[in-house]
């Protein structure tokens, strides 16, 4: 049925786009809106009046966000037979300075930021644990990283430093093997 009726919701969506949208933007956000011939400007916040054949209109926050961004697994040494690596997981707060640049050059704002923040980290980590002097480089990169996206990082805090290391886990022991008593990785007895 709904196929069916598929021409009569596109010949009503064709009639809204017509019609002016009224939308009122809080004083928390910005409103971004894209013209023909690529003319992009930033409204509100208030009331703002388009046309949707004409124009499209997206909001973006302008306050600080704060995110905690998932962990992530850094190496430090390898003793030769086990990896030994860190967990690292940073708190994050940004700002949108510029919300035409970030609305033209990102599509999701928090997955970028939660990108080059990690990339940033990964790039800057030395292996010492009691050390966070790389901390200092790793937010001058993504600080810099972000600005030419119209983002602003206020802070990078390291929050989780857990050392661990690498266990390999072995699921397919075959008959043969677990018979006689041994791993089938190395052979050894168990």
């Amino acid at each position: 049925m709904t196929t069916a009726l598929a021409w009569f919701n596109d010949i009503i969506q064709w009639i809204g786009r017509w019609v002016p949208r009224i939308t009122m933007i809080r004083p928390t956000h910005r409103g971004i809106r894209f013209g023909p011939k690529g003319g992009t400007v930033a409204v509100g916040p208030g009331v703002v009046i388009y046309w949707p054949i004409l124009y499209d209109l997206i909001q973006m926050p302008i306050t600080t966000i704060s995110f905690q961004a998932p962990g992530q697994t850094l190496a430090i040494e390898s003793d030769g037979i086990v990896p030994i690596v860190a967990h690292c997981a940073v708190a994050v707060q940004f700002q949108i300075t510029d919300p035409v640049k970030a609305a033209m050059r990102a599509l999701n704002f928090l997955a970028l930021v939660d990108n080059r923040v990690q990339a940033a980290v990964a790039c800057h980590w030395r292996g010492n644990i009691r050390d966070l002097a790389w901390c200092d480089a790793a937010r001058a990169d993504a600080s810099s990283a972000l600005r030419e996206y119209g983002i602003r990082l206020e802070r990078l805090d390291v929050t989780n430093l857990a050392r661990g290391c690498v266990v390999k886990y072995v699921s397919d022991w075959s008959h043969s093997d677990n018979a006689q008593g041994r791993r089938p990785d190395d052979g050894m007895p168990v």
